[in-house]
């Protein structure tokens, strides 16, 4: 009898540590980058470094930053992220992240001053599997674009300390955007379409309508750009295919993809201290790779930053 009942209690104590286990884990980082997702790029031109932006496969945000300076430690930026990351540096030396909860609202994350900021709401609500997109013109001034449950593009805006409400612009959308802009508040937004292609909506003091750039992007996948408007998609064939959106090149041209093979998520871009767009990606081995644009426009040395711990 005395054995039963201490059988019992050991059995019970055993569960209950396997139950601390199940939620210790659960909290805990995965080692490699969420399915779907692919990660943020930004510049910090002031600090002279590449910071990416990777979510985990248990949803939590990870940063690293890489050459020509930085560690490449992952550091743990927490949230409960459902989407890949957008991110956009702004010219007061700061960085804000955005990215879809699951509560299926944007969320947002600032970095000031050398610290980061607390996860903030500003609402809306995207489909599963589309992620927002980010820009800014100004320190004061951030852009924020999403796929609506409508399938159309909108648009939120903080000015100063004041966000705007949700603005519709309409289109059809099968993905997430992907927008830039630069210092002249010219911004540049790229989606891709039901046709499978590029489309392209620009803002200078009104909005245009949409405008063809063709190509075709892999499903669940969207674009990137970088503010140079290099546009970048990874194609049908699973390759990196790129096209130049502001005038200097019509075709659509294959720079180059990692040595390992592109996972179905999406790339990012930006430019780096050279004015060199640079272009990251997420692997199928989870690693998230990078690579600079070299004199003839091709991605030809890349670098792997591995996958949060």
């Amino acid at each position: 009898m005395n054995k039963r009942i201490t059988t019992s209690i050991f059995l019970a104590t055993l569960m209950l540590v396997s139950l601390f286990a199940v939620v210790s884990s659960a909290a805990s980082v995965s080692g490699t980058t969420m399915a779907g997702t692919g990660p943020a790029v930004t510049s910090w031109t002031k600090a002279g470094y590449l910071n990416i932006l990777a979510v985990d496969a248990n949803g939590a945000l990870w940063n690293t930053s890489i050459a020509p300076s930085g560690n490449g430690t992952w550091n743990p930026l927490g949230g409960v992220c459902t989407s890949s990351p957008a991110a956009t540096s702004r010219n007061d030396g700061g960085m804000t992240v955005f990215v879809r909860g699951n509560d299926s609202a944007v969320w947002f994350r600032d970095y000031v001053g050398g610290s980061w900021g607390k996860w903030t709401s500003i609402g809306g609500q995207i489909p599963a599997g589309t992620g927002p997109a980010a820009c800014s013109w100004g320190a004061s001034r951030l852009d924020v674009f999403a796929r609506g449950t409508d399938g159309a593009l909108w648009h939120k805006a903080l000015t100063g300390t004041s966000w705007s409400g949700w603005q519709s612009l309409g289109g059809n959308l099968t993905a997430s955007p992907a927008a830039t802009s630069n210092a002249n508040n010219n911004t540049q937004v790229f989606v891709r379409g039901t046709d499978g292609a590029v489309w392209q909506k620009s803002y200078t003091n009104s909005w245009s309508s949409w405008k063809s750039l063709g190509g075709q992007v892999a499903a669940g996948t969207e674009p990137a750009v970088s503010q140079d408007l290099w546009v970048i998609v990874q194609g049908t064939d699973h390759q990196l295919w790129q096209k130049a959106a502001g005038g200097y090149g019509a075709a659509w041209r294959a720079p180059g993809s990692p040595p390992e093979t592109l996972a179905t998520a999406s790339p990012a871009a930006t430019l780096n201290v050279e004015d060199h767009t640079v272009v990251a990606v997420t692997t199928t081995s989870g690693n998230v790779w990078s690579s600079a644009h070299d004199v003839t426009g091709n991605f030809t040395h890349w670098s792997s930053a591995g996958s949060p711990p």
